[in-house]
């Protein structure tokens, strides 16, 4: 748990604001974040070449910033604090900084080769991580489900001004384009992925409404962001941890995501796999989400179906549907092993759609003991819910 908690803190979470530099050590360009001074000037950063964006953690003096070693080796896996800076012969890898302005320049010297590099990097904005980082039940959940991972909060933006640093990690790639899906001739996507993490997520390419098609992929950028931090984070922790799957992509690599329905008012989306980077046990996961293509963002329920409402953890349905529910699951035919899961279905229900015409109520969020139930649940046609609907709902359930 120290050693989890201790991730989160040399990769951003500091009391005060910190600088965000851009520039280039030798011929590479690379991103620093770098906090306040302490007494004596010491200082705690981090850093990241843009094309492979795994943060390498800095302290020491302006003139002297070392870089951090990888824990991969007797000696470093021996000692007690990490991240480590210097070998039993004291040698490092150090920054030689001087101001400038708004810039810092200098070298970048290899202790261990003898190698120099030039150094030139300009401040381009400043902001408090602690304002992004994860907090309260987030931060204890991550750290025991994945280990080591992203510095940012789940579901915050990322911009320029809210998170510079992760924001030009993610920002500056140039994505693998995969063969598009094409519906109709007016809608239509598309699997890409970031080369730094291997794995492919969804993209409208086509939509009869521009500023949907524009919306949403903005929510699904979002969430292609936020699993490639965690990845990238998990190949950080080769600084910070001696770990199994430190320095590996936490198994995000074999994150599975599928469309499973798209129409022209609805698009539904899993997230599955089995993902972690040194937690207590690995994050086995079935995540649908729904996305509303007629007025944009995630789909709200409770415009669909009647006496539905969002409750304190979950989406509660009126007691006529859930019945309705309890009882189609029951009837369908499948697995006697998937019957022991049903219990399970009220209090974990996760809704999503699959193609032609069927709405699914499946089993997601469940505890890691009982992950064999994930994705788990009952199909219902369209037309069966009707009964169930609001009067503005079916034009949402066109096959």
């Amino acid at each position: 748990m120290a050693l989890a908690f201790f991730a989160f803190a040399v990769t951003g979470v500091q009391a005060a604001p910190v600088d965000v530099y851009r520039g280039t050590l030798g011929g590479a360009d690379v991103v620093m974040e770098l906090g306040q001074p302490k007494a004596g000037g010491e200082r705690e950063g981090r850093y990241f070449y843009v094309r492979n964006g795994v943060d390498i953690p800095l302290k020491g003096t302006l003139g002297a910033l070392a870089e951090a070693l990888p824990i991969n080796d007797e000696w470093r896996r021996a000692q007690s604090d990490w991240p480590v800076f210097s070998d039993a012969k004291q040698r490092s890898m150090q920054w030689r900084l001087q101001p400038q302005g708004d810039f810092l320049v200098g070298e970048w010297v290899d202790g261990f080769k003898g190698k120099k590099l030039p150094l030139s990097l300009k401040r381009i904005a400043k902001y408090d991580p602690e304002k992004i980082a994860p907090q309260g039940v987030e931060a204890v959940t991550k750290t025991i489900v994945q280990g080591y991972g992203s510095s940012v909060s789940k579901g915050v933006a990322l911009t320029t001004q809210s998170a510079p640093y992760d924001y030009l990690k993610m920002i500056e790639q140039k994505l693998e384009q995969g063969r598009e899906v094409v519906v109709n001739p007016s809608l239509a996507w598309r699997p890409v992925r970031d080369a730094r993490t291997r794995f492919w997520y969804p993209r409208l390419t086509r939509h009869p409404d521009a500023k949907i098609l524009s919306q949403t992929n903005a929510l699904l950028e979002l969430r292609h962001w936020e699993m490639n931090l965690e990845a990238l984070g998990c190949a950080g922790s080769i600084y910070l941890s001696s770990g199994p799957e430190a320095g590996s992509l936490g198994n995000y690599n074999h994150e599975e995501v599928k469309v499973s329905y798209l129409s022209s008012a609805l698009m539904s989306v899993v997230e599955s796999g089995s993902n972690g980077c040194g937690g207590a046990h690995p994050n086995n996961h079935f995540d649908p989400f729904v996305l509303d293509l007629l007025r944009g963002g995630d789909m709200d329920f409770t415009r669909l179906f009647k006496g539905a409402k969002y409750g304190e953890y979950r989406l509660e349905f009126s007691p006529q549907m859930t019945g309705f529910i309890q009882k189609s699951l029951v009837n369908q035919p499948e697995p006697h092993d998937d019957r022991e899961c049903n219990d399970f279905l009220p209090e974990y229900m996760a809704l999503m759609l699959n193609k032609p015409d069927k709405m699914s109520f499946v089993i997601s969020g469940i505890g890691h003991a009982m992950g064999a139930c994930l994705g788990s649940g009952v199909n219902i046609s369209f037309k069966k819910l009707q009964p169930y609907l609001k009067p503005d709902a079916e034009r949402y359930f066109q096959p």
